[in-house]
Formats: C-alpha cells, sequence, structure tokens
C-alpha cells in the first residue's frame, strides 16, 4: 500500500503584491515618523546659523538636504571655526516634502485600503481621513498659498507720506524686478520675478529683452544680503555706480541680523539700440509704511521715461484696509507689551466695516486672513506706532480645524466602542457566574 503526499507549494507574490504590502506596512509609517523628528530636530539646530525662512526651505520644502550637525562635547564644539561654530557632519537625508508625500500614500494604503472595512474600525477609518486632511491642507498651502505683510499708521497722524490706507501687500521674502513706464497719467509696469533671474547670482547676469520696447535690460551681481556701501579706500567686489557699490552682509552663528542686512540687491545695466547705457544699483529695501513714494532707477530713452525697482513681491487685496488706531498696552513698570491691537476700517466695494484684529482674533475677509504680527515705531523712535499685519491667502486655511475634530471624531468612536464591548463582556461574564 502506498502513500502519497501532496507537497503544499508557495505560489510567488507578485511585484505589484509586495510593494502595496511595502507602502502599507506599519514598518514604514515608523521609519517616515522617526525621518520627520529627525528633520525637525536637524532643523531646529540649523536656526543657529541660519533664518527660519531658509531653515523651512531647506529642510522642509525641499526633496533633498544635505543635513548639518554641530559636533560637541559637553557643550564645548570641536574643531572650533572663525565664526565659532564648530566642525559640523553633514549627511544627507530626504526633505519633509517627500517624507510626508510618502507618508499620505502609507496612510491611504495601510490605512484605507488595507484595513478591513466594518463596524468595529470604523473609529479607525474615520481618524485616517482625519489625517489624510491634514497632510492634504500642508500640500495645498504649500502649493499654491502665499503670505505676506501689510505695514499701517494711524489715520490722520503725523507725515502726510506715510501709508494709513492700502489695497496692497507684499511678500515677506520674496522679491520681484519691476519695469516702469511712464505714460503721463498712468504708469504700466512689467515684472520679474526674482526666481528667473537666479542666474544673476554672484558673477552671473541675465539679459531681459522687454517687448516692443527699445532697450535690453542686463541684470548682474544679485546678493541677497545686501547693504549699499559708499566705496572709501578699500578696492570692493562688487561694481561702483557713482560712487556706490553692493556689499555682501553677513553674521555670526546666532546672531540677529539686522533689518537693512537681508536685503537683496543687485546691478541693472540697460542698453539702448542707439547705443544708450545707463547703470545703476537696485536696492529692495522696503520703505513702507514709513515712505509709501519708491525711489527708482530712472532713465530716459528716444524721448520715454522709463524706470527700475528692485521691490518685494507685491499683492493685491480685494479691499481697502485702513488703521483707525493702534493700541500697545505695556506690562507694568516696563516696556514690554502686554496686548497689542489694530481697530481698523475695511471698505470693499463701497461698503464700510469696522473690525479690530489682535493675538487669536484675525480678520477674515474674502479669502484673505489678516494676523496681528507685529508693530514698529518712528524712524527716530517712538509713537505713534504703526501696526504690521500679516495677510495670507490659503485655500485650506480652514481644513486642519476641519481635521482636528473629525480625528477626535475618530478617537472617541473608536475607543467608545472599545469601552461599550468591554463593559458588555464583563457584564456578561459577571451573569453567567451568578447563574453558576
Amino acid at each position: 500500500m502506498s502513500t502519497s503526499s501532496a507537497v503544499a507549494t508557495a505560489t510567488p507574490r507578485s511585484v505589484a503584491a509586495l510593494v502595496v504590502d511595502g507602502l502599507g506596512s506599519m514598518r514604514l509609517t515608523v521609519w517616515l515618523l522617526v525621518l520627520l523628528a529627525l528633520l525637525t530636530w536637524l532643523g531646529t539646530l540649523a536656526q543657529i546659523d541660519s533664518s527660519t525662512y531658509d531653515v523651512q526651505r531647506e529642510y522642509f520644502e525641499s526633496w533633498f538636504v544635505l543635513a548639518k550637525l554641530p559636533l560637541s562635547v559637553w557643550g564645548n564644539a570641536i574643531g572650533d571655526t572663525p565664526e565659532g561654530s564648530g566642525f559640523p557632519l553633514r549627511f544627507p537625508l530626504p526633505g519633509a516634502y517627500p517624507v510626508m508625500g510618502l507618508l499620505f500614500v502609507n496612510l491611504v494604503v495601510g490605512g484605507m485600503l488595507r484595513l478591513r472595512w466594518s463596524g468595529r474600525n470604523a473609529g479607525v477609518l474615520i481618524t485616517h481621513v482625519g489625517m489624510l486632511l491634514l497632510l492634504l491642507a500642508g500640500f495645498v498651502k504649500l502649493e499654491t498659498g502665499y503670505s505676506g505683510m501689510l505695514g499701517l499708521y494711524e489715520r490722520g497722524g503725523a507725515g502726510g507720506d506715510r501709508v494709513h490706507e492700502s489695497s496692497t501687500f507684499v511678500s515677506f521674502h520674496d522679491y520681484e524686478l519691476a519695469l516702469l513706464t511712464d505714460k503721463g497719467d498712468t504708469i504700466v509696469e512689467r515684472v520679474v520675478p526674482a526666481v528667473d533671474l537666479q542666474a544673476a547670482h554672484g558673477s552671473g547676469s541675465v539679459t531681459l529683452a522687454p517687448e516692443g520696447l527699445p532697450f535690453k535690460v542686463q541684470v548682474h551681481h544679485w546678493i541677497d544680503h545686501s547693504q549699499v556701501v559708499t566705496k572709501g579706500a578699500e578696492t570692493p567686489a562688487t561694481p561702483v555706480v557713482g560712487g556706490l557699490y553692493l556689499d555682501q552682509r553677513s553674521w555670526r552663528p546666532g546672531e540677529q541680523p539686522k533689518k537693512e542686512s537681508e536685503i537683496a540687491g543687485c546691478y541693472v545695466s540697460v542698453f539702448g539700440d542707439g547705443g544708450e547705457r545707463f547703470d545703476a544699483i537696485l536696492w529692495g529695501y522696503p520703505r513702507a509704511p514709513e515712505n509709501r513714494s519708491n525711489y527708482v532707477a530712472a532713465f530716459t530713452i528716444k524721448g520715454q521715461r522709463y524706470a527700475l525697482d528692485l521691490r518685494r513681491t507685491t499683492y493685491d487685496l480685494p479691499f481697502a484696509v485702513r488703521l483707525d488706531k493702534f493700541e500697545k498696552k505695556d506690562h507694568p513698570g516696563t516696556m514690554s507689551p502686554r496686548d497689542f491691537r489694530s481697530h481698523v476700517t475695511v471698505t470693499e466695494q463701497g461698503q464700510s466695516t469696522e473690525a479690530q484684529i489682535f493675538m487669536n482674533n484675525p480678520l477674515r475677509r474674502a479669502g484673505f486672513v489678516l494676523y496681528q504680527a507685529s508693530w514698529g515705531q518712528q524712524p527716530m523712535g517712538g509713537p505713534p506706532y504703526y501696526t504690521v499685519l500679516e495677510v495670507a491667502n490659503n485655500p485650506s486655511d480652514a481644513w486642519p480645524e476641519y481635521a482636528c475634530y473629525i480625528i477626535a471624531l475618530g478617537l472617541l468612536w473608536h475607543f467608545g466602542a472599545k469601552l461599550l464591548r468591554f463593559l458588555n463582556s464583563s457584564t456578561r461574564t459577571s451573569l453567567l457566574r451568578h447563574d453558576a
């Protein structure tokens, strides 16, 4: 009598199935969260040597980052440099942008597609929806949102050229090169974003040929952190125009950069079709709200007046904001502000409404949000003060709030269901023991 035994052979899994399992695995979730924590820690350390904005772009809005970790022993830097920052250990890491994108895919595959859809898992599914909405809100803000600042003095204050009301605001960090054509009763503007002038950094240059105009504009020696300096006996590293030149600004690690040290500047050379040439230095120092006038580099070619201006990127508002009163209350016996708020009038399509903007009480209007960000003094110090409002346009502004509600609902549902099942199980066990 012969005995036949069946040999079970494992069917090899497809590549697609292996990829899906990997994308939805809990192990991948843990590694991604560890990477985010590491990027957050290293980004916090990087702010010692760089501005918050630069660190945000380098670590959290990029696909790849060459992370830097200063080496020290008991607080003493190893390999001191002239700047006093020590020798840093450098190693490559993925930026937070792809990490959070992969985390979104991981939550969809592992938390939505592979999870069994049942009443027992309803709370977990709802929680995952809230987490996905939170990540999606960050992506929409990064790709479509923009923000800036609006500075205003009180209405009726001293200084006829001060800005009391405005329907525009400027970017915090982005610049643009504006070509202005004087038409007599109007000024026609052509704008080139600074991102299109990257080749002009250092000793490079970018040549612009405005359509329909009898000249070309060469932009060169762009410096992100600059200051206009009068030439002395020294030989500057940049060209000299009218006895002035642009000086590269820098600061020691941990030192707060001065306002005038973070201003972009560049040189421009205009070449007319008839052989004319005009050279100038453009410096993007923000003059508002103390002065509403722009000090542009003007020139004339073939009887037509033109001008070039380097300025913060300007955005339009669908309404006008006027500062009626600025309140600043200090802590007793100090000059430290305890509370500061702006009383404003918003005018849209001929209708005016009054509002107050202060901490945790922004103004929402026509898709824009205005926050109380800061305040400032006159150039010589003291009152009257001006207010600084942060203006943000973010289509996903309210999404994080909705996401928190959804996550809270999912957690309450999940733990509430767990509690009910536990109580029912305990009651049933107690009854059975009583009957016995």
